[in-house]
């Protein structure tokens, strides 16, 4: 194995980062070291499994599957034969990140790669969930003690929890300093590891941007009153999260030494927040009933009634102190409500963006009532048809903008059962403009809160990310060509002179090579 090995490889992931700012930021001097390595190296965007299934893009990138390979679409997932929303655990639903997998003298470090699962035995050194923003589980490490070291390297771990609330904007502002701080640590801990040992790869995920994309995107997530100077100070609050991760781009670079092959990728975007999974229930309820909801106000419970009286910050001071199992239920009730299975055909399941829908199908679920084949098939087109009649009230621009099938988009998937039915994706347009939908066969359904994201959630996900190569052989200003980011494992595996498993979807990156041609070469795979 050594003697095919090629070089060292360092891999950084800025999580969620837009492509269209860090386009804008290397090009006017905001992200020099980014810049540099863009002129240094290829650079291309990258398209992504979120395109359909926003939670999916990092177990696709560290499976080196589709999600109908992997099933992973939300940190809580739907289990069938309990009726449940949970957190997913390995024994359901295992998900081996391919740095874990390898083996023989490949010495690896891997530090803070999102949606993991707590490292085991493997060949190399991991901690997992220290700062990320998206944990599945609490921080953890192999070698379990490697947690008490970074501790005495490099303080405790920065991770917070996001508060889905509108905040003022000095509290906005305050977490764009503690992510900050958090990827300076991260930065710190990360440069320690590879200081301590040789390594062959290093894979290290940064997350603030990711975080402060969702809350500092604009405005439209700021409770209370913005000055004209804190206006100002907010306006540029995400660039400074943008610039301390080039800061930390740099320095890990600058450790890592010529000789590596660096890829700096984003698996995802940000934009302006377009999700309506809020009035989806309301939705799918007025379809499946074809009811007009003509003088009738939208249906909710006296719970959730009694619940809006409380104000949101008591309502997450309080979440924040129970067990996390009990927080993922909170979760999934607040936002799906209680069923009646036994006359429900299809229901929404948790979504950040776009909207999921699960089918209550016979023999599937457990307390399935819609016959598979035929009747399946009709109640997906019954849906699909009901959900395309909605429009903006006051514009008339569709609210849904495309609908999908699963399985028609993962064909042949072994844990297909483990997604949602019918995915939606939503208009284009920032949500918080949004007045009401209305539809001639299903009536006018109001927006919860007109002008603003309830959820502090300003900023949401794009489909598309990123990727920058620099090293040796690698063309100086070259191109990646249209890659995704089920080719960035195989990329690895092919940096290191390795052949990749055959369950990889992917092939490696192509980019022009200092020689001439291309230095990789496969074909594209979809979504």
């Amino acid at each position: 194995m050594t003697a095919r090995r090629a070089r060292r490889v360092l891999l950084i992931g800025l999580d969620a980062a837009e492509p269209e700012l860090v386009e804008r930021w290397t090009a006017d001097g905001t992200l020099p070291h980014l810049a540099t390595l863009r002129q240094d190296g290829a650079y291309g965007r990258i398209r992504s499994s979120a395109d359909w299934l926003v939670g999916s893009p990092w177990p696709t990138f560290y499976t080196g599957t589709h999600p109908g390979a992997h099933g992973f679409y939300h940190y809580l997932g739907w289990r069938p034969e309990r009726m449940e929303t949970v957190r997913p655990t390995p024994d359901w639903l295992p998900l081996t990140p391919f740095w874990r997998a390898l083996g023989g003298d490949l010495r690896v470090i891997a530090v803070d790669l999102p949606l993991t699962y707590a490292p085991g035995p493997f060949g190399g050194v991991e901690i997992s969930g220290w700062a990320t923003h998206d944990g599945l589980v609490p921080p953890s490490a192999y070698p379990a003690d490697l947690l008490t070291w970074a501790a005495r390297e490099v303080g405790p771990s920065p991770r917070t929890d996001e508060e889905f609330v509108m905040q003022p904007v000095r509290r906005l502002l305050a977490q764009r300093d503690e992510q900050c701080a958090a990827t300076q640590s991260l930065a710190d801990l990360a440069l320690a590891l590879m200081r301590a040992d040789p390594w062959d790869l290093c894979l290290v995920g940064f997350t603030a941007t990711h975080r402060c994309g969702h809350k500092l995107w604009d405005e439209t997530g700021v409770a209370g009153a913005v000055s004209p100077a804190e206006r100002v100070e907010y306006a540029g609050a995400l660039r400074e999260v943008y610039r301390a991760c080039d800061e930390a781009v740099g320095r890990l670079a600058e450790a890592a030494g010529p000789d590596a092959l660096l890829i700096v990728f984003s698996l995802h975007g940000m934009g302006p927040n377009t999700c309506r999974t809020d009035v989806l229930p309301e939705m799918l309820r007025r379809v499946l009933a074809r009811d007009s909801g003509a003088g009738q106000p939208v249906r909710r419970s006296g719970l959730k009634r009694l619940r809006e009286l409380v104000p949101n910050e008591w309502r997450h001071a309080v979440k924040r102190r129970l067990p996390a199992s009990v927080q993922d239920r909170l979760t999934a009730f607040w936002r799906l409500g209680a069923v009646d299975w036994s006359r429900t055909r299809a229901f929404p399941l948790v979504a950040d963006l776009q909207g999921y829908i699960r089918i209550n199908l016979r023999g599937r679920e457990a307390a399935g009532v819609v016959e598979p084949g035929a009747d399946f098939d009709a109640l997906c087109e019954e849906i699909s048809d009901g959900l395309r009649t909605f429009v903006d009230a006051d514009t008339g621009e569709p609210v849904v903008r495309d609908l999908a099938r699963t399985d028609a988009l993962y064909p042949g998937g072994g844990r297909l059962s483990a997604l949602p039915d019918l995915l939606v994706q939503w208009a284009e347009s920032p949500v918080y403009a949004q007045r009401g939908i209305a539809s001639p066969r299903f009536g006018i359904i109001p927006m919860p809160a007109p002008g603003a994201n309830p959820s502090g959630r300003s900023g949401n996900h794009r489909p598309d990310g990123f990727a920058v190569v620099c090293g040796p052989g690698v063309a100086a200003g070259s191109a990646l060509a249209g890659g995704h980011v089920l080719d960035l494992a195989p990329t690895v595996y092919d940096a290191l002179g390795l052949s990749p498993p055959p369950h990889f979807s992917g092939r490696p990156l192509r980019w022009a090579s200092e020689g001439g041609g291309a230095a990789a070469a496969g074909t594209r795979m979809p979504a």
